[in-house]
């Protein structure tokens, strides 16, 4: 009776499940274990160079290509915004005007909406420019009076995107106003010139769609492969008990290396190409007498791809192994 009364050997906890293992220690073994399949997804890549180059470079070129179209137009767009600062109405006064008529048309050019300042320019200070800058002064001599009326120049109110249909309106009514002869502005060239930026953003867009397809199917053809040629070990680890979680890992990581190691040499490349034209867009922009320089991706947008590199890796690397794992079970 007594031996009925002591603790049976089966309730008693056996082996390692019968442990209490802290959550520290759970922390730690993880993070081992990712930094022994990072560096064995590593060394493994680096044991077949001629494939992993291959593979990058194709990430690159494909991250690349749309990156420098889109410094390019925000390089367009930046150069139109500075010829944009300077734009200006002019506004002919007609030459009978009194001097009460021009102080008056320029109390209501100032009231306007949308017009930050005014600069009148009189009839003899435009003279003795047109002379100083024409080089026709000696021939003007010879002119029984001063062919030129007062001017005033109109700075309107600018943003990033033109609307013409609103300088329109400020036009139509600094044309109304009493005194003023004849007005003229020259901003529809900006416009052309940001619709052809729209037209190019919407391009690096597209573009940028297709290729980041394009880097999904190389990264997951990378990884098809990968998965062919350890077929036999992954049916061993699951034979052991492994996850599908413990195995997708080593080529997660595989599909992540290859996106940083592509967006990083796609940056190198889009710098190399940027120090190349640089020197030329300076030399031209020295003879307008211009201090444009040409801008990169900086370190925001810089990292912007790499994040955007190791994402579509980690992507495509995901959508390869949850598809073919599917087909390797031990049987």
């Amino acid at each position: 009776m007594a031996a009925n009364n002591r603790p049976g050997r089966d309730s008693l906890p056996r082996g390692a499940s019968g442990q209490n293992i802290k959550l520290t220690d759970r922390w730690q073994g993880y993070q081992a274990h990712h930094r022994a399949t990072l560096r064995l997804s590593l060394s493994t890549m680096l044991s077949e160079p001629l494939q992993t180059i291959m593979t990058v470079m194709v990430i690159a070129i494909a991250l690349a290509l749309p990156t420098a179209l889109y410094v390019a137009v925000e390089n367009v767009r930046q150069l139109g915004g500075s010829f944009e600062s300077s734009a200006q109405i002019t506004v002919f006064v007609k030459k009978s005007a009194k001097p009460e008529a021009i102080d008056s048309l320029s109390d209501n050019l100032q009231s306007l909406p949308g017009v930050i300042s005014i600069d009148y320019i009189s009839a003899e200070q435009a003279l003795l420019e047109f002379k100083a800058l024409s080089g026709f002064g000696t021939a003007l001599r010879h002119l029984d009076g001063n062919p030129l009326p007062p001017v005033f120049l109109v700075q309107p109110i600018t943003s990033d995107s033109i609307n013409l249909s609103k300088l329109n309106r400020l036009l139509a009514k600094i044309q109304d106003l009493p005194a003023v002869d004849d007005v003229q502005i020259d901003m529809a060239w900006l416009q052309r010139l940001y619709s052809l930026t729209e037209i190019g953003r919407k391009i690096v867009v597209a573009l940028g769609a297709t290729l980041a397809l394009g880097v999904l199917l190389v990264i997951g053809n990378a990884i098809r492969l990968a998965i062919q040629s350890r077929r036999d070990e992954i049916v061993v680890v699951k034979l052991v008990g492994g996850t599908n979680a413990y195995v997708r890992r080593p080529f997660l990581y595989t599909g992540l290396l290859l996106g940083l190691f592509g967006s990083i040499l796609a940056l190198i490349m889009l710098y190399v190409c940027l120090l190349w034209i640089s020197g030329s867009v300076v030399g031209l922009a020295d003879l307008y007498q211009s201090q444009y320089r040409l801008q990169g991706l900086g370190v925001l947008g810089s990292a912007t791809l790499v994040s955007l590199g190791g994402g579509l890796g980690v992507t495509g690397a995901w959508i390869a192994v949850s598809k073919h794992l599917r087909d390797i079970e031990p049987k």
